[in-house]
């Protein structure tokens, strides 16, 4: 090959590789702008955790960069600070991917599952019903669950055919895809959320020192 050729090749051949990361560099701006776009405060999530024995949690945001994490029932909560940049939402010291309005991975082994749900319009659980088993402190043995909500606030827990919450209690609606509820004199508290359209459930009783989580099916 002539050095005349190899004159005009180079240049191309630089002309190529500038349009080449030209595209890659407009492409990651675009990819990072999109990413960027996403609105914590319009979503929150929820799923398994395990922290000795698996419970149901619930992360919800708020505008001023503070998050709020429910667990164990609802015997368990946290206000702290996150931050989002790039596809990365950072919340107490857990760093969750964010791709197209999804949760892909995260760096703390205790989370077991994570759905990313956008705010519901109205409450998720009115008139629904879910069934399932449930574990009793961590051991499942196949013990029937099944939560009742009716169209007016209320909901009804039967465990293992026990009746938990007598004829209906109240419970108090987070983000319209979150619930929970204090029942009976022994400090019983539930935690309810809906995620992947299924309804996470834990339960903690002060007295007895009994914690349920169960994942239900709607029925």
């Amino acid at each position: 090959m002539t050095m005349k050729n190899l004159k005009v090749i180079f240049p191309k051949t630089l002309i190529v590789f500038s349009v080449l990361f030209l595209f890659s560099a407009c492409k990651k701006d675009k990819d990072n702008s999109v990413a960027d776009n996403f609105d914590p405060t319009k979503y929150y999530f929820t799923g398994e955790a395990a922290d000795g024995m698996s419970t149901s949690y619930a992360w919800t945001f708020k505008p001023n960069a503070v998050a709020y994490l429910t667990a164990f029932g609802g015997s368990q909560d946290a206000t702290l600070t996150y931050t989002y940049k790039g596809g990365v939402l950072e919340v107490g010291g857990n760093k969750f991917t964010i791709l197209d309005n999804a949760i892909t991975a995260t760096d703390n082994p205790r989370y077991k599952s994570y759905h990313l749900q956008k705010i519901p319009d109205a409450d998720a659980f009115a008139g629904k019903i879910f069934k399932g088993t449930v574990a009793t402190n961590g051991v499942n043995n196949g013990k029937s669950c099944l939560i009742k909500f009716t169209a007016t606030g209320k909901f009804t827990v039967s465990i293992d055919g026990f009746g938990q919450t007598g004829s209906g209690a109240d419970y108090t609606l987070i983000n319209n895809g979150i619930a929970t509820a204090n029942t009976g004199s022994e400090g019983r508290r539930h935690l309810m959320s809906i995620g992947g359209g299924q309804l996470y459930y834990s339960q903690n009783n002060a007295a007895s020192k009994t914690h349920y989580f169960s994942i239900l099916t709607l029925q």
